[in-house]
């Protein structure tokens, strides 16, 4: 396995919207989590300049991508809506072809057994390496989320966290970004930490 390369990682931010955001699916999708960690990592992504693909789930009926997280979008986000459960619909294709040298996806959003899931699965069909990250995916039942981990482990996508990913891109503290790196993690501290997998 190649190690995580800024040059060569593209971000993946899959149907963070406004239906899993209400005060009854909050806790059932620990969305404040989820969206918390979305934020940072598309922060992040702004200090290295590495693009961010963002999927819409049939907004008519789950609503726009949340406020927070379109705060946090830039000028190398790609935003599309999409009627397949994979992020890899023909728009999304389209966007990936765009990036012929980026081999790598580091995925985050809802829900992890569902479209999370295929799209790391036809990613792996296109030989792209994977890395989900458990502190930014979940889904309205534990035993969803897990199952969905197990499987993906089986066809080999990586099970990261988002500041394994982010230290890992950076590789040093002698890193001229690092400080701003730290700022950004002190910014989103995570209310609702998941216990386990």
């Amino acid at each position: 396995m190649n190690s995580l390369d800024k040059e060569k990682v593209l971000f993946f931010c899959c149907d963070i919207q406004d239906v899993f955001n209400n005060e009854a699916n909050q806790k059932n999708y620990n969305c404040l989590q989820v969206i918390e960690c979305a934020c940072l990592m598309n922060e992040f992504a702004k200090v290295f300049d590495i693009p961010i693909i963002v999927s819409e789930q049939n907004p008519k009926v789950f609503g726009s991508t949340v406020q927070q997280l379109k705060n946090t979008f830039t000028q190398n986000t790609h935003f599309y809506e999409k009627f397949t459960f994979t992020m890899l619909s023909d728009k999304g294709l389209e966007i990936l072809k765009q990036y012929p040298n980026r081999n790598q996806v580091v995925i985050y959003g809802l829900e992890t057994h569902i479209c999370v899931q295929q799209t790391c699965l036809d990613l792996i069909k296109l030989g792209y390496q994977v890395y989900i990250l458990t502190d930014g995916t979940s889904s309205s039942k534990p035993l969803y989320r897990s199952t969905a981990y197990e499987r993906l482990k089986q066809c080999n996508v990586y099970l990261e966290t988002s500041q394994s990913v982010m230290y890992t891109l950076m590789q040093t503290s002698q890193n001229e970004k690092f400080r701003d790196v730290l700022k950004l993690i002190k910014k989103y501290q995570f209310q609702n930490i998941f216990p386990s997998l």
